[in-house]
């Protein structure tokens, strides 16, 4: 077998006995005692002293060798910057026996000298001050590198000690390890530093080594696994989370006999759910060789993520750490398979054989792998070199994030100049504008995974851009309307202030800061009016009159004028999801990493483009518009038609009328930025480009964690701000799923109320049918939204969340997935799919609530009637 681990070796053998494991090989020369102690005269000797304390300067830990040094000893706290009796003793004990000191006396002061010299020894008295705190400095050291190993000695009054039970355990919870009571005595203390060094460091000493054990298994090529005596996964190495495909987090703690077979392998294919996977899988000759202490050898078919099995040649070790030999371990040492052992495939038939190892979501396998481990018989002579990139995956690949994975894998093992030289090429790639290299290629795609219709009709009238007539695509979500309308020139009647509002508007504006804000309920409140209580409510917080220099009242006529060119009949692409859209980018535009990369300037264009993203939406999508020979299609020829009209129309009805003119009082430059940015955000929002955002986003700002963010808007700060602005506002558009799981269920009725009208419609007029599946009889909404999560929400929220921190996006969305997959199982097991019936009553729900639910505005036409005549 490859190179397999000495594991189980001879068990004779002291090196390799774990009970040796921590055990110094060393003897002590020791002083004779008299009746009055040990020997004073030879004790005042520091060469007898240094020689009893230090008398090897090496130590084992099983068969490795160690270098010993003299341990660091930090002292902080003790007499508070006076020099006290046991300060002096604890000072001149620690001189005794030749250990460097380093004395402190605030809670600054110490972390810095830990920083500085990584201390072996801690000393803390545990009286607090105003400017010394024990327990902050001990989380400190504890959150350091290399913190876990040092021994940290806390100091209390002895009569705590003596008199109270269990005194110790607010010390020892807060990370110490042990307590002692204070003592002004030399030898007391000199003991004491004798005990911890020769106890404690020294075993402290031999763990921190072990990080090079663990090191050396996880660049190893075999496969390691560690088990405890029930066969739970205690520890594996990284080639078997990669290969494997199964995190350590996934496969720690789990029975290692459910993800394995032993024998031939031919019962896996006569395996039942019914059975206990880790009785169904157990050989009986395999664990009576492991139960006698003997090492076993064979194959093991071991099942990996993608749910097939693989063969591998295997040598399984039991440990055993007691004196009745019994096992306590078993160590499982694995060949990878000969493909990755052997060769570098590096043509395409290859690299698709290496991608079977791995899940088709958020593969953990990756090809610096293969060409890493293909090449290192060539590359002995080179220092392993990592890249200062991290690659990432999504869930279908663009072409780029090919190219640079493979590159980066390529740069592993190669010489600093060529690796520096890849580097450069990796950053043009990554700041290259061709969209073409972030899209992906879907017909290969859709061929490789083989979707189902729902999902295959979903993927493809989401990402094709309108394209020509009579082909059934669209690029982004539709909506319910019949076809345009004629615009509406003049606001709908102005609202009465905020302070002026209903007690109920007002008690709900006051959540609009939180996530679970319910817009809904707004909604229902304001006669579906949300927009502009909501508008006026957040660019008022995010002092939007101020940037634009204008009064309220302009912008609250300019709101009443956006809203009333949405159209109301719609059932999702009305002013309530735009609404919800700004409201989700305001929480986005709080998040401290968002809010330190982005100005004024550009939070008001976030707003706003939310605001105008889906003014006079049709209900229907551009390929809808493109097969009709709608004007709009004509005039933007085929291409990114809606959002083109949105943007332009956000900008028509600005400009229409002084009184709601937002943009009138900036100068020439700035009204250039905002017209920019604008037309930037909204047109972002076209869902045939998502993967080039996203695939952008994560190139830009999906660096490893050592990497500082403050480098991403250093280069290219003006670049790295629209990317960040474009995913901000993509992630508010589709924000549905990431909501809690009413307010999911409550907008996934409506959209799929407007693929259903729309359907009709083409059904109705002949026009080619866009989405075919999505036919309010027989279509299933739990999978529709379940190819919704797996293409699209999951991969940009995982690279959103994790940088703008909101990690209540990402339990919402986990909820609310496993909500629709129960759904789709009930659904597949009752035979039946319940159409549209289900989805129209859900819709129909929103305007049949009690009337005691609803607060009509007509109380409040007074306040707002000479707002109405003055516009």
């Amino acid at each position: 077998m490859g190179n397999t681990l000495p594991c189980g070796g001879n068990q004779g053998s002291r090196s390799s006995s774990p009970r040796n494991l921590l055990r110094d090989n060393i003897s002590y020369p020791s002083i004779q005692e008299g009746e009055g102690g040990l020997d004073q005269a030879k004790l005042d000797s520091g060469d007898v002293i240094n020689q009893m304390v230090w008398s090897s300067q090496v130590t084992e830990l099983g068969s490795m060798r160690l270098p010993t040094g003299l341990p660091r000893l930090l002292i902080a706290g003790v007499g508070r910057g006076r020099e006290d009796s046991q300060l002096v003793a604890i000072r001149e004990a620690a001189k005794r026996i030749s250990l460097p000191v380093t004395q402190v006396n605030t809670t600054e002061e110490a972390n810095s000298a830990y920083r500085k010299n990584g201390h072996h020894l801690i000393i803390l008295d545990t009286r607090t001050s105003h400017n010394y705190d024990p327990d902050s400095i001990t989380k400190t050291i504890r959150q350091c590198t290399g913190g876990e190993y040092a021994i940290i000695v806390g100091i209390v009054r002895r009569n705590l000690l003596e008199k109270e039970e269990l005194s110790v355990t607010p010390h020892l919870n807060a990370g110490m390890d042990r307590i002692v009571g204070e003592s002004m005595s030399r030898a007391f203390w000199t003991n004491e530093l004798l005990q911890l060094v020769r106890g404690p460091v020294n075993t402290a000493f031999r763990l921190r080594a072990t990080q090079s054990l663990f090191s050396a298994l996880d660049n190893c090529r075999d496969i390691v696994q560690i088990t405890d005596c029930s066969h739970k996964v205690t520890w594996v190495n990284h080639t078997a989370e990669k290969i494997l495909g199964y995190s350590r987090d996934e496969i720690l703690g789990r029975d290692i006999r459910e993800l394995q077979t032993t024998g031939t392998g031919d019962n896996i294919a006569s395996m039942t759910d019914s059975q206990n996977p880790a009785e169904r899988n157990c050989d009986p000759w395999f664990l009576n060789k492991l139960h006698d202490g003997k090492v076993w050898e064979g194959p093991i078919n071991c099942k990996r993520k993608t749910g097939d099995y693989v063969p591998l040649a295997s040598r399984v070790a039991p440990v055993s750490f007691s004196h009745n030999r019994s096992t306590d371990q078993i160590i499982y040492v694995k060949d990878p398979p000969p493909l990755l052992r052997d060769k570098i495939m590096s043509d395409s038939a290859a690299l698709e054989n290496f991608s079977r190892l791995n899940s088709f979501r958020k593969t953990s396998f990756d090809v610096t792998s293969i060409i890493s481990e293909g090449r290192a018989a060539n590359s002995a002579n080179y220092l392993r070199r990592p890249s200062s990139h991290k690659q990432y995956s999504m869930s279908i690949e663009a072409p780029i994030t090919k190219v640079i994975n493979i590159i980066l894998a390529a740069q592993e093992n190669q010489p600093s100049y060529i690796a520096q030289a890849l580097d450069k090429v990796v950053d043009i790639l990554k700041t290259s504008g061709s969209p073409d290299l972030f899209s992906p290629e879907l017909e290969y795609e859709r061929k490789k995974h083989n979707r189902d219709a729902v999902t295959t009709d979903l993927l493809g009238a989401l990402l094709a851009n309108s394209g020509a007539r009579g082909v059934s695509i669209a690029p982004r979500r539709p909506s319910s309307d019949k076809g345009i309308t004629g615009l509406s020139s003049t606001p709908c009647p102005s609202l009465p202030t905020i302070e002026a509002a209903p007690t109920q508007i007002r008690q709900l504006l006051s959540e609009c800061n939180t996530w679970t804000f319910n817009i809904i309920q707004l909604e229902r409140l304001t006669e579906k009016r949300p927009l502009v209580w909501l508008g006026m409510t957040t660019l008022l917080r995010f002092e939007v009159t101020k940037t634009l220099k204008i009064e309220e009242s302009t912008l609250q006529n300019w709101l009443t004028l956006i809203e009333a060119n949405y159209h109301s009949a719609n059932s999702y692409h009305n002013s309530s999801h735009a609404a919800d859209v700004m409201q989700a980018t305001a929480y986005f535009l709080e998040k401290e990493n968002v809010k330190s990369s982005l100005d004024n300037v550009d939070e008001a264009i976030c707003l706003i483009g939310a605001i105008i993203h889906d003014v006079d939406h049709p209900g229907r999508n551009s390929a809808y518009l493109c097969n009709s020979g709608s004007d709009l299609a004509i005039l933007y020829n085929d291409t990114t038609v809606l959002e083109n009209h949105h943007t332009a129309l956000g900008f028509k009805l600005t400009q229409s009328d002084d009184r709601v003119n937002i943009f009138q009082n900036l100068d020439a430059d700035t009204y250039k930025v905002f017209r920019q940015g604008l037309i930037d955000v909204v047109l972002a929002t076209d869902m045939s480009k998502h993967f080039v955002h996203v695939n952008k986003f994560c190139s830009h700002f999906c660096k490893s964690q050592e990497e500082d963010r403050a480098s991403d808007l250093s280069g290219d700060g003006i670049e790295a701000q629209t990317i960040m602005k474009r995913m901000l506002i993509k992630c508010a558009d589709v924000s549905n799923p990431a909501r809690p799981l009413d307010y999911c269920q409550e907008w996934a009725a409506r959209i799929a109320e407007e693929y259903f009208a729309q359907t009709d419609d083409e059904k109705e007029k002949g026009l080619p049918v866009v989405m075919p599946q999505f036919d309010r009889a027989t279509c299933s909404i739990p999978k529709s939204q379940i190819g919704f999560y797996d293409f699209f929400i999951h991969d940009m929220f995982e690279a959103w969340n994790s940088f703008a921190d909101c990690p209540e996006l990402s339990a919402n969305i986990a909820t609310n997935y496993q909500f629709w997959k129960q759904k789709l199982e009930e659904e597949e097991n009752s035979g039946n799919v319940s159409g549209g019936s289900s989805v129209l009553a859900k819709v129909d729900s929103v305007d049949s609530r009690s009337d005691s639910d609803t607060l009509t505005l007509h109380d409040n036409q007074s306040v707002a009637s000479e707002q109405e005549k003055e516009l």
